[in-house]
């Protein structure tokens, strides 16, 4: 297995999307060798991105890996004043945007449902939005750590419509950024990205092919494939074997 170079007393700060539990992360960890005992998670229970600067300023030693997962991934372009001590933040299925207002309406609809016990009926009817790939053991385990998660809908809702833009954030950060999407994601699609990538101090954008939004367990291998090339895109440190399974859409980086 290819691992990434990683100090010894390194660890990933992961921060799990919307009815995620810390097991989201396991597969694509497990890919890039990443042991248990340096897997650090900061569960996303508050309705503030302000509510998480502290978090991670107790949290983060000097060189850590940062990771966030769809909402996670807002929470950390919404604090990279407090990862300054980071090595890498790494955005998985980003969206930095401000919710449209329009949308509050259908949140407040998916937390009821949620809330009245219906998060698997949920995800079943929404799949096609969240993956694609058809395969019914995914499906099952994305519902049961919906299930398991079902009790922080309501500030991850308030979190989720609520939050201002970032792009602000991203564009001045000299913190190296990696950015993974699959190519048929249709809850944050690469297009809204692309720009924020091209101007950023040192960005890199890697888009994996005929994956959804759940691409970092459809195929984990690739996705720490895209990793791994972000990595080197952005003049990290890493050792990189083999051939990644991506296509590099748009990458701003200095050395």
């Amino acid at each position: 297995m290819t691992r990434i170079e990683t100090r010894k007393a390194e660890k990933w700060v992961l921060v799990p999307g919307t009815l995620c539990t810390d097991r989201v992360f396991a597969p694509l960890l497990d890919q890039l060798g990443v042991q248990k005992c340096d897997r650090h998670f900061v569960s996303v229970d508050a309705p503030d991105v302000r509510d998480y600067k502290a978090r991670f300023e107790t949290s983060l030693k000097g060189g850590d890996i940062v990771c966030g997962f769809s909402l996670g991934a807002l929470v950390l372009a919404h604090n990279l004043d407090a990862l300054k001590a980071a090595r890498a933040v790494v955005l998985l299925a980003s969206n930095p945007f401000p919710d449209p207002p329009g949308n509050r309406a259908n949140r407040e609809a998916v937390r009821d449902r949620v809330l009245a016990g219906d998060a698997r009926g949920w995800i079943a009817e929404n799949w096609a939005a969240m993956s694609a790939t058809e395969g019914e053991e995914l499906r099952q385990f994305v519902a049961s750590m919906a299930e398991d998660t079902s009790h922080l809908i309501t500030a991850q809702t308030e979190l989720a419509a609520s939050r201002p833009g970032a792009e602000d954030q991203l564009l001045n950060t000299d913190l190296p950024l990696i950015f993974v999407t699959g190519s048929e994601d249709r809850l944050t699609p690469s297009a809204s990205i692309r720009e924020i990538v091209d101007n950023a101090t040192s960005a890199h954008l890697s888009v994996v092919e005929d994956l959804g939004h759940f691409a970092l367990i459809e195929a984990p291998d690739r996705v720490a494939d895209a990793i791994r090339e972000g990595f080197e895109a952005v003049g990290l440190k890493a050792a990189i074997e083999g051939h990644a399974h991506v296509t590099r859409e748009h990458s701003s980086v200095t050395s």
